[in-house]
């Protein structure tokens, strides 16, 4: 279907006094931005949710300085910051509208039907919103995993993100993590006239070889099977005692030891999981849940933002679809929709036959 009912917002209208959205996004992050563009310039009401205090998702909160070179259309890159802060300029203009610091707690069903589709009610830590469409775009890791040996201190200068520049520039830092994202926040420190003392876990880092390398010739020192046992303050600075009893006195801690799943929010909405705990998606976007769809790290398994955006634009096309022509004149969806469940059935069947193989298997 052509987008011939595209209609634009007007300007001037009261999205307090709306007695529903038409399509509420969770998460600001490249693919839920992305999907509220597109959805808000085909003339939809968008609400877009977001847990933390700004948009722009990880590369906001994770390589905010970072330059990004495999995103087309920028030859010489482009920053974390810049592209989050540009996205959502673009969807400002577009009139969608923000809620920040606000936690998805529920998506509920309701029995209100608007132009026969069943409305969902969005509940967060804030309030609740009444949708047409949901599109989950909050990333499979939510949360930075933390050091509670740290976490103690209370201190500003223990970071689970990469700081600002000037925070560590010319300093001595501590960068715990032996993964990608802590060669990285190694790499922009060095980069940066500061000293690098990188502490791993594990006998190597599990990051990439050229990294390490690059790590290593810029001058970063690296500290494996070494973990953090205590921390205390040093005058302005940190005192570590690392395994060994080793003391290490540090201006300031970037920590990159991984996430916290969101596998427990997506089970409490009753959706579909997949093995890895991602989300199951039909080749429309759709989750378990009619009306609900997913977008971006939430499901997939590139994790790059112009998948994201490729995602969420998709997304939010099927959505708009489905509310501007009835669910049941689909019919290539219908279609779809029934292989699918006869997929799910066969492989279902196989999966309960091999379980009763092993079962009837004797014993050796």
């Amino acid at each position: 279907m052509s987008d011939f009912k595209v209609t634009e917002l007007a300007a001037d209208l009261d999205f307090s006094a709306l007695p529903y959205w038409d399509v509420v996004i969770i998460g600001a992050g490249p693919a839920g931005l992305a999907a509220s563009l597109t959805t808000a310039h085909r003339g939809l009401t968008t609400l877009v949710v977001e847990a933390k205090d700004k948009p722009g998702g990880q590369p906001q909160f994770l390589y905010a300085d970072k330059r990004i070179v495999d995103i087309p259309g920028f030859p010489d890159g482009v920053t974390g910051q810049e592209i989050s802060e540009r996205t959502y300029r673009q969807a400002v203009d577009a009139l969608v509208q923000f809620r920040f610091n606000e936690e998805l707690f529920a998506i509920e069903d309701t029995n209100q039907v608007e132009n026969d589709d069943p409305l969902k009610r969005v509940v967060t830590s804030k309030g609740s919103y009444l949708a047409r469409k949901v599109i989950i775009a909050c990333g499979l890791l939510h949360y930075p995993r933390q050091l509670p040996v740290l976490d103690r201190l209370g201190s500003r200068n223990v970071h689970y993100k990469i700081p600002k520049i000037g925070d560590y520039e010319g300093r001595r830092v501590a960068v715990v993590g032996g993964g990608d994202s802590a060669l990285d926040a190694a790499l922009m420190v060095l980069g940066r006239r500061g000293e690098v003392d990188l502490l791993v876990r594990e006998a190597m880092p599990v990051g990439k070889a050229d990294s390490l390398a690059r790590m290593k010739a810029a001058g970063g020192r690296l500290r494996t099977s070494s973990e953090i046992g205590a921390a205390e303050f040093a005058g302005e600075d940190i005192a570590l005692s690392l395994t060994g009893d080793e003391r290490l006195v540090v201006s300031l801690v970037i920590v990159q030891i991984g996430f916290l799943s969101a596998k427990e929010t997506f089970e409490r909405l009753q959706l579909r999981l997949n093995d890895d705990g991602s989300i199951t998606i039909d080749p429309y976007f759709e989750t378990s849940r009619r009306g609900l769809f997913a977008v971006g790290d939430v499901h997939g398994d590139i994790k790059l933002i112009a998948v994201a955006w490729a995602e969420g634009i998709q997304a939010a096309i099927h959505a708009f679809k489905e509310i501007t022509s009835p669910y049941w004149l689909n019919e290539k969806r219908l279609r779809d929709q029934k292989i699918a469940m006869i997929g799910e059935k066969i492989a279902k069947f196989a999966m309960e036959q091999k379980k009763q193989k092993r079962i009837e298997r004797p014993a050796s």
